[in-house]
Parts: structure tokens; sequence; C-alpha cells
């Protein structure tokens, strides 16, 4: 036997797997955990949802599917704007040029002020699902919107956004808010196809509160029948600044979603305490600032400064999960409350 055979047979002592190798071992494993029980969940909603194709053809499905692209809006778009031109056309203050109609008479257009917002939702909706990323999101989140659902197909949803472009244009001519329309437009296509959302968070949310601020005005001039004047102007900019100051208030309770799909928000970026801390600050002093631009008495004050006190300690004094979801729920109504300010104005 030669020197070679023999130190061939003498047994080598293992060699320890990288830790590169570990680490894969790990990462596989725990992705398999995590991927059987979305695969899981995908396919319940999937058949959850699952299309009658003798319905597919339908008007209630097809009504039913421009409702779907609206639905998370109405309690955060619809309602609230309803109760912004409402109030404002009650105020004793002129905010548009028909302040002199009988309101009787003004009131008899709120739907057609409704149908404007429903109808610009429509095509904010259809613009903001239909994107590739979206639709993944919406299957884990909300299986029931349209696209996730496979009601449509992204190019369908690209045909009948590009129809509905023009139509709700076309609409807001004879209505009108037709520059709101389009100014809400010309964010989305800045926001979606120019990818305005990713620049920076600053950058998403002036392009979030100017859409506000558009369907404020349109609603405004479709409901009142007049056009705006400067007050009125000027109350829409303070209403867009306070959301874009205060709507931090709702990332608090999905601070761990967010963070687990790398999404970027003020808590996130900046950290907990000072986003709670500036939170606090601003509420407060929008609190205060908002009774002052209508030269309320001080007894009126009481409802957005009771509201405000309430949510900005709760924000400060607690850091779980169900008072984050209380805290952003009070952003809501004291929202409200604050879009309530005109109708007590002297």
């Amino acid at each position: 036997m030669t020197v070679v055979e023999k130190s061939a047979l003498v047994e080598k002592p293992p060699v320890a797997p990288a830790p590169e190798l570990y680490m894969y071992r790990y990462a596989t494993k725990r992705w398999n955990l995590v991927r059987a029980p979305l695969r899981l969940d995908v396919a319940q909603s999937r058949r959850k949802h699952r299309i009658d194709p003798s319905q597919a053809h339908s008007a209630s499905f097809h009504l039913k599917t421009l409702y779907l692209f609206t639905r998370s809006d109405i309690k955060t778009v619809l309602a609230p704007q309803i109760i912004f031109i409402t109030a404002a056309l009650l105020s004793r203050e002129s905010l548009t040029t028909s302040f002199d109609e009988p309101r009787s008479t003004t009131l008899q257009r709120l739907p057609l002020a409704i149908l404007w917002i429903w109808l610009n939702l429509i095509v904010c909706g259809i613009s903001n699902q239909r994107l590739a990323d979206s639709i993944l999101e919406d299957e884990h989140n909300k299986p029931w919107r349209p696209l996730a659902a496979k009601r449509l197909t992204p190019k369908q949803a690209q045909r009948l956004l590009l129809g509905m472009i023009p139509l709700v244009a076309g609409v807001s001519a004879v209505l009108g808010g037709f520059r709101p329309t389009i100014s809400m437009m010309t964010l989305l296509w800045m926001y979606n196809d120019l990818d305005g959302s990713s620049i920076n968070i600053w950058a998403r949310n002036a392009i979030n509160t100017g859409g506000i601020m558009c369907f404020s005005a349109g609603a405004l001039e479709v409901f009142s029948g007049g056009d705006l004047l400067p007050k009125a102007w000027a109350w829409i900019g303070v209403t867009g600044a306070v959301i874009a100051t205060t709507v931090q208030a709702l990332d608090f309770p999905d601070m761990e979603g967010d963070r687990a799909r790398g999404r970027k928000t003020i808590p996130l970026l900046y950290g907990e305490g000072v986003a709670r801390g500036g939170l606090a600050v601003m509420v407060m002093l929008w609190s205060t600032a908002c009774p002052l631009f209508w030269k309320l008495q001080p007894a009126v004050w009481a409802a957005p400064l009771g509201v405000g006190v309430l949510m900005a300690g709760l924000t400060v004094a607690r850091r779980d999960e169900k008072s984050d979801d209380i805290v952003a729920k009070l952003w809501c109504l004291w929202m409200s409350v604050l879009y309530v300010l005109p109708v007590f104005a002297a």
C-alpha cells in the first residue's frame, strides 16, 4: 500500500459548515414557516371572494366593483367632506358667491356634491389600486378590493381609468369643481405614475394633503353652486395644514406592519418619541388656532380643546396598540369637530 493510499485511510476531522450555511438554513426555515400561512390566507381569501361567472357582466356586478374601489374612503374622505361642506354652507360668514341663496335651495344640491365626491374617489381608487405592489398588498390586507378579488384584471382597470377620467372631468365641467378635479388628477399622476409617493415622507404627505384640499374645494363649489371666496380658500388651507401636521396619528396603530413592509412613516423615520411629542404639540396648537380663525366665543373652544387634550395626553402617556387605536379614532372625531366650527362663527 502506497503512502498516498495510507493517508486516504486516515479519518479526517469533520469540517464545520460555514456560518453563511447556518444563516441560509435558518432563513429558509423561517421563510417556510411564514410562507405557509400566507399562502393559506391568500387561498382562503380568493375562495371567499370568488366571482360567479354568470354575474360578471351584470349591471349590479359592475356597480359593486366601483363601490369596492371606494369602500375604504367612505369613512375617511366621503363622510368628513360631507360634514365639511355642510358646516361651511351653514356658516354665517360668506364663503361662496351664492351665500344669499336660500339654504333650502342649496341643500337640494347635496346629492350632487356627494356624487361629485364619489366619482372622483373612483378615479383615485383605480389609480392607486392598479399598481402591482398595491395588488400584492391588498391580497393580504384587503382581499375584497376589485383587483385583489379578481373582479377585473390590471389591464381592464387601466381601460376603466382611461374611461373614467374624461367622464369625471365632463361631469365636473357641468356640476362645478372642474379645476379641483383636474388638480386632483395631476396629483394622482405625480403620486403614482411619477412615483411621488416614494421620494420622501413629506412629499407624500404634501400630495395626499393636496388631494384632500381638492375634495374640499370641489365639493363645496358643487354644493353651493357658486365660486369660493378668499375666506373659504383660507379655511381649506388651514384644514389642509392641520391634516399634514397631525395625520401621523393614523400611523401609530400599524407600526409593526409598516416596519415589516419597509414602509416609511413619521414614527418609524423620526422615532416614536419625537412623533408622539410632535403630534401632541400640533394638536394643541390647531385646537387653539382654528377657533381663533373663526373668532369663536370661549364656550365653543371647549369641544376642540377637550378632544385635543384627550388625544394629546393619550398619545404621550400610553404606547400600546389599544391606546393607539383610540388615538386614531379620536383624531377622526377631532377633525370632524374642527370641520363643524364654521357653524358657530359670529
